[in-house]
């Protein structure tokens, strides 16, 4: 009869911690959310989300971090001010979210202007804007060139066909090593524009 009664103890705590598990597991759901940090303390992250309210982030050794301009990046490279987006388990009654990724947002720099200098054997343009300053863009496999006219719209563009003069518009991310260079993602033709005066 002891056994007996062992036996249906033992079951009866399973229950119990079955049912806890359950209503543990109810609690909390995957959720992806975005913002910007505000402080990092320990394993805590206090972000700014897009509706402007304070979430706590929470870390922990599992939490896999990534960012376009770094390999060996962590907890201690967010600093005040970082766009992140963060994807993990999100506890209703806390209200916290135990991150699972957390991602930086790195915002593309946009230029325009017009090409002063054209490097065929590097795959990079030199383009001067209308305050005169002069930026190089790095041209690669990945980089997206497109033309814009009045009769075709949006068309795909070669690099070779791009002369001293042509009116463009890009968008990309500063180079890890030289931050002067920007590796264009998209390059945009403008030929149709009128000559800006401003540009020399």
């Amino acid at each position: 009869a002891a056994v007996g009664e062992k036996l249906n103890e033992q079951i009866n705590q399973l229950k119990e911690r079955i049912a806890s598990r359950v209503a543990e597991l109810n609690l909390v759901e995957k959720r992806g959310i975005i913002g910007t940090v505000k402080e990092t303390t320990g394993n805590q992250i206090t972000i700014t989300d897009l509706t402007g309210k304070t979430r706590f982030v929470d870390v922990d050794e599992i939490t896999k971090f990534s960012s376009p301009n770094s390999k060996n990046f962590g907890l201690s490279d967010l600093t005040k001010g970082t766009k992140i987006s963060i994807l993990g388990l999100y506890n209703k009654q806390s209200q916290r979210i135990l991150a699972r990724f957390i991602g930086v947002f790195v915002v593309p720099t946009y230029i325009s202007g017009r090409i002063s200098d054209i490097d065929s054997k590097n795959f990079t343009l030199t383009i001067i804007s209308e305050d005169q300053k002069e930026t190089k863009i790095d041209i690669g496999t990945t980089t997206s060139i497109s033309v814009y006219t009045k009769e075709d719209g949006i068309s795909k563009y070669g690099f070779s066909k791009f002369e001293i003069g042509d009116k463009i518009s890009a968008a990309g991310f500063p180079d890890k090593t030289d931050p002067k260079l920007l590796v264009a993602s998209r390059i945009l033709g403008l030929p149709e524009l009128p000559q800006n005066p401003k540009i020399i």
